[in-house]
């Protein structure tokens, strides 16, 4: 069955976003069982937002403090639009990074508005329960 324009578009758009994501993650892309990795962070519990902030610190900010302001808007905006999505394309893209913490769907929904907040990306406000 052929696909839509439409649809050929979103899945460029989904691949645009994910080699966005690698230029940003590449500290941690396989990192899964590298000792000198898993050294330098020490133990990160994926589900613990201080944690996930402090590996952040260690290993993202400086890489994304160092790319282009266009490049920095371009993974801003990759960012804001998986912030509004189901979590879905986030998590699949998180469990092929192999990154060296977090590794179930949930640990991924855990880690991505830590992300998100830490690169100055505003998510979007979820109602509360009353």
């Amino acid at each position: 069955m052929r696909k839509t324009a439409r649809e050929r578009l979103a899945e460029r758009e989904a691949r645009a976003r994910s080699e966005l994501l690698d230029s940003l993650l590449d500290p941690w892309i396989g990192g899964a069982n590298k000792a000198d990795t898993l050294a330098r962070l020490g133990p990160v519990d994926p589900m613990d937002a201080a944690q996930v902030a402090g590996a952040i610190r260690t290993d993202i900010a400086p890489a994304f403090a160092d790319v282009t302001r266009e490049t920095q808007t371009r993974i801003r905006a990759a960012l804001t639009v998986l912030a509004h999505s189901d979590g879905t394309e986030f998590q699949e893209y998180w469990l092929d990074l192999r990154a060296p913490f977090g590794t179930t769907e949930a640990e991924a929904d855990a880690i991505f508005p830590v992300l998100a907040k830490s690169l100055g990306v505003r998510l979007p406000e979820t109602p509360t329960e009353g």
